[in-house]
């Protein structure tokens, strides 16, 4: 049998005011029948360039300039934009990363949907009460609770998960033979990433479509697809089944990859990381493109670029498997063991010192709506926003505490509040044993220069405007320190692992990693005893985020720094949490050593986020059982009785509709959990270190 879409050859180059630069070259690759294929790579990789040329969707300044793209045996290439435009939603479709971006503020879902359904009527005849009613069942199918009434409103109105959902809705709206799906489950908390997961796999395996999915995230990956393609620099260089390139990695680029994916269970010393970064364009060099950062370089590699060859069931673009090869490339599964994530053997927590940095005692931080004017004619009411509701925890010196739960969840404000960047509405905050919770501001900003945070978007805590030295100084002006200056800059670049050249660039020059390093050199000019990082990795490439979870263990350890970790991804706390801090609507609902958390959670909603997970090793699927949570986190405005958890429980009895239950101790140890019935929840995974 053909495959449904086979690509010969391709060759993309785009046409910019500094020349033409070829983004794609060389690549070719198949996707069958009811098939999910994987594309994987780091930023600038060509993989979002693919999506866009399988739907002839390229910028105006994008030419495909060599190649065939076939689906079901027609050339795409050569079809008009009026043909692509008939093809498009009838049998090829797309889902894309933004879903708010995507649909159109303006109009309601009900309206969006049904003129899609309109636009793809070959004879136009069906009426407007039959679409409706189409659109309504493929909300149905794809999980939209009260299709029938929430098919009127906006998309604002819903959550992220949700319109997610929606967009998958509409692009399945005619059946399409292939989907095309470009990281459709980047920016969603793992409960929803879980959820979007088990719905694509499972609209896959009813309608029997094709899809070809788009993502950095390989823990995706080794649990949704059925082949991989591992892009580099605008070529494939390598694929095959899921199951060998996890277990066989045959590339150096895609072992490198492996390797630096935290997993759940790995507590090593160091993650791997690859040296520089993918080459830009304009720059590309002579030979093989992933020769610059290989550590198995030889001469030929500089020189001549590898052909695309066979290798067992996979094929790989190396020289190293060419006849006549000589060079120290080991065998696949040899490069510093054969497990993702893992590059040494798994080392217990360091047990915290007894001594209390941080103390918080009931503490709340409420916000208030503000209500208009108009909003007041037409009746509105200001309400309250409870961010935190009645959190008690301590952070002890020289630990990490990670925090972790659904956004909405409290986190970021727990982590603003002890810092005092929002003001706590009730409760204590001790910092040393000093209550902090009612100085004035003027009293907290000297203690600033002992607590630093570092933000979640380096782009928006640096000033677009100042260089990195002027960033790196403003602090000691703020505080009316006297230093070298140029010395202290190096130092600071250097303490992160940036060079001093970077000193004389702004924010935009800097590539993400980079400006997440300076954004950590920042928070750590005053030599700071706490740090508070707000989703320290987010948005970055897997190599890149192992480079900054190295950095943080590596200054914890040489600064005697105390940690408290924002995040959402539960891989990550798995390497550098000691213990972690579930949060949900604003209460922490379990408190654990790390390794206790990932055996056996004693709350529902954390046996849920460790059910979640997307673990990179595809031999887990068949005994990874996804604990789905049913709807979406409730509103702080309106925050459920009794458990705040028991609306999505699958434990819940009448009791916890009614009581709410006390953060007490559950098991062995020092776990603290907020479930009546903690007996029950279940061990997600046999072992920690499987």
């Amino acid at each position: 049998m053909n495959p449904l879409l086979q690509v010969d050859a391709l060759e993309i180059k785009y046409h910019t005011r500094t020349g033409i630069l070829t983004a794609i070259h060389d690549t070719g690759f198949e996707v069958n029948q009811g098939e999910i294929v994987g594309v994987v790579g780091e930023s600038g990789c060509g993989k979002s360039t693919i999506a866009a040329s399988v739907m002839r969707l390229l910028p105006p300044n994008g030419r495909i300039s060599a190649g065939q793209i076939l689906f079901k045996e027609q050339d795409l290439v050569p079809l008009s934009q009026e043909q692509m435009r008939r093809m498009r939603g009838n049998e090829l479709a797309m889902i894309f990363q933004d879903a708010m971006a995507s649909l159109n503020p303006v109009f309601t879902v009900e309206q969006q949907m049904v003129d899609a359904l309109r636009a793809r009527q070959r004879n136009g005849r069906a009426s407007g009460a039959d679409l409706r009613q189409r659109a309504v069942q493929m909300l149905e199918r794809v999980g939209i609770p009260d299709a029938i009434r929430q098919i009127k409103e906006y998309p604002h109105q819903f959550s992220g998960g949700m319109r997610q959902r929606i967009m998958i809705a509409m692009a399945l709206l005619s059946n399409p033979a292939l989907l095309v799906a470009d990281e459709p489950t980047s920016a969603l908390d793992v409960t929803l990433e879980a959820q979007i997961i088990d719905l694509i796999r499972g609209l896959r395996d009813e309608l029997g479509t094709a899809i070809l999915y788009i993502t950095h995230d390989l823990g995706v990956v080794a649990q949704l697809c059925d082949r991989v393609l591992v892009m580099y620099a605008g070529s494939i260089v390598e694929s095959g089944d899921v199951y060998d390139i996890f277990s066989r990695p045959t590339h150096p680029y895609t072992r490198a990859l492996l390797q630096s994916h935290p997993a759940r269970s790995a507590r090593e010393e160091r993650l791997r990381t690859i040296p520089g970064r993918v080459p830009s364009l304009r720059e590309l060099p002579a030979g093989c493109k992933f020769s610059t950062r290989c550590e198995y370089v030889e001469e030929i590699c500089q020189v001549e670029e590898p052909a695309y060859l066979p290798v067992s069931e996979q094929q790989v673009r190396c020289h190293a498997y060419a006849p006549g090869w000589e060079g120290a490339l080991p065998a696949a599964g040899e490069l510093h063991g054969s497990t993702p994530g893992r590059s040494g053997q798994r080392q217990l927590p360091p047990t915290p010192a007894d001594e209390i940095v941080i103390e918080t005692r009931a503490l709340r931080t409420y916000f208030s709506d503000y209500v208009g004017l108009l909003g007041q004619i037409l009746g509105g009411e200001e309400s309250v926003v409870r961010a935190l509701d009645g959190v008690d925890l301590v952070v002890h010196r020289g630990e990490t505490l990670a925090l972790v739960g659904e956004s909405g969840s409290g986190k970021t404000t727990f982590g603003r509040t002890i810092l005092r960047l929002e003001e706590p509405t009730a409760g204590e905050i001790v910092l040393e044993g000093r209550d902090i919770t009612d100085l004035p501001q003027q009293q907290v900003r000297p203690m600033r220069s002992r607590m630093q945070m570092i933000f979640q978007d380096p782009a928006a805590s640096l000033s677009p405007r100042m260089k990195v030295s002027s960033l790196l100084l403003e602090p000691f002006r703020i505080h009316g320190i006297e230093i070298d200056e140029k010395t202290k800059v190096d130092e600071l670049l250097a303490m992160v692992g940036l060079s001093s050249e970077q000193a004389e660039k702004y924010p935009h020059q800097l590539s993400g990693g980079q400006a997440r390093r300076v954004g950590i050199a920042r928070a750590l000019a005053l030599n700071p005893d706490i740090l508070v990082a707000d989703e320290p990795t987010a948005g970055l490439d897997v190599s890149v985020a192992a480079g900054i979870l190295n950095l943080l263990k590596d200054l914890r350890e040489r600064l005697h720094l105390t940690y408290v970790i924002i995040t959402h991804n539960l891989n990550e706390i798995g390497f550098i949490a000691d213990r972690v801090a579930v949060m949900y609507l604003g209460k922490v609902v379990e408190l654990a050593i790390t390794e206790d958390l990932f055996t056996h959670p004693r709350h529902p909603y954390s046996e849920a986020l460790m059910s979640a997970i997307s673990v990179p090793d595809p031999d887990l699927r068949g005994e990874q059982a996804r604990i789905v949570l049913e709807g979406e986190i409730p509103s702080p405005r309106n925050p459920p009785p009794g458990c705040p958890f028991h609306p999505r429980c699958r434990y819940a009895e009448d009791r916890c509709r009614v009581e709410v239950p006390p953060l007490a101790p559950a098991g062995k140890g020092h776990r603290l959990s907020a479930c009546f019935f903690s007996e029950r929840v279940q061990p997600v995974f046999s072992t920690f270190n499987k």
